[in-house]
């Protein structure tokens, strides 16, 4: 009896053992997955400093003024293209479209 109490503790022992190494080594996996996700994110956010760098050098105002010179044929806005509020023509008011279709179904 106690041969076979001392063989279940020696193979508890050993699963135990065999339990923790996997363990540990299951856990190293995971940190050097951590460390290349951490890296792949720096990597990304450097990426993004750069684009947004480089998209604030391009829409500077002075840069698209010079564009829009040397590619646009733009001129001032004249006196004759701005309208008065009396040429602007409204939709008519619901009464008056309800009126007209009453009129129209007689």
């Amino acid at each position: 009896m106690r041969g076979r109490l001392t063989l279940f503790w020696i193979l508890l022992a050993a699963a135990v053992g065999f339990g923790l190494f996997h363990v540990k080594y299951k856990v190293q996996a995971l940190e050097d997955d951590l460390r290349t996700l951490n890296a792949a994110i720096t990597d990304e956010q450097e990426q993004l400093h750069v684009l947004a760098a480089e998209w604030a050098h391009l829409n500077r105002p002075g840069r698209l003024e010079a564009l829009a010179q040397r590619h646009l044929d733009l001129q001032p806005t004249g006196v004759r293209q701005i309208g008065t509020i009396e040429t602007i023509s409204f939709p008519a008011p619901p009464e008056t479209l309800a009126r007209q279709s009453e009129k129209a179904a007689r």
